[in-house]
C-alpha cells in the first residue's frame, strides 16, 4: 500500500516542482545596473518590489504594443523578472504571463508565454553585455 502511494505522490510532486519562462545565468551587472537595463529593454514598469528585485512590466497586447484602452481588452501580457542571487553574478528570471478578462470584468491568469519570454531574455542578454564597458570596476566605489 505505501509503494501505491508513493508511486501515485511522487509524479504529482514533480510536476508541481516545473517553472516556466527562461533563466539567465551569470550575469556580470550590480543590482542597481541590471535593473537600469531591464528598464531600457522592457520599458517604463509598472511595480517593483520592496528590495528592486522583482519587477512587472506595463500591460501589453500579443503583437506587443501598449494597450491604449484597458476596458476594451480581452486579454493582456506582462512580463515578470526576477533578480535571483545574493551576490555576483546574479541570475534573471524572465516570465511572460497571459491575462483574460473573466466573467465578472476581473483578470484571470490563463497561460505563460515562453516564446515571448525567451525573445526578452534575449534582447536583454544582448543589452547586458553591450553595457559590461560602461560599468564601474568597483561595485558603487566613492572615495570621499
Amino acid at each position: 500500500m505505501k509503494s501505491l502511494l508513493i508511486t501515485l505522490l511522487f509524479p504529482l510532486i514533480l510536476v508541481g516542482c516545473q517553472t516556466t519562462g527562461v533563466l539567465l545565468r551569470d550575469t556580470p551587472l550590480n543590482i542597481s545596473e541590471t535593473r537600469k537595463v531591464i528598464v531600457s529593454v522592457v520599458g517604463e514598469v509598472r511595480s517593483i518590489s520592496e528590495n528592486g528585485r522583482e519587477l512587472f512590466s506595463k500591460y501589453y497586447d500579443r503583437r506587443g504594443n501598449p494597450i491604449q484602452n484597458m476596458d476594451m481588452a480581452k486579454e493582456r501580457y506582462y512580463s515578470h523578472l526576477i533578480v535571483l542571487g545574493d551576490r555576483r553574478p546574479y541570475n534573471i528570471s524572465v516570465d511572460v504571463l497571459v491575462e483574460a478578462r473573466d466573467q465578472d470584468g476581473g483578470w484571470d491568469l490563463v497561460d505563460h508565454d515562453d516564446q515571448k519570454a525567451a525573445v526578452l531574455a534575449d534582447k536583454l542578454k544582448k543589452a547586458l553585455n553591450q553595457s559590461r564597458d560602461s560599468r564601474n570596476i568597483i561595485d558603487d566605489f566613492r572615495s570621499f
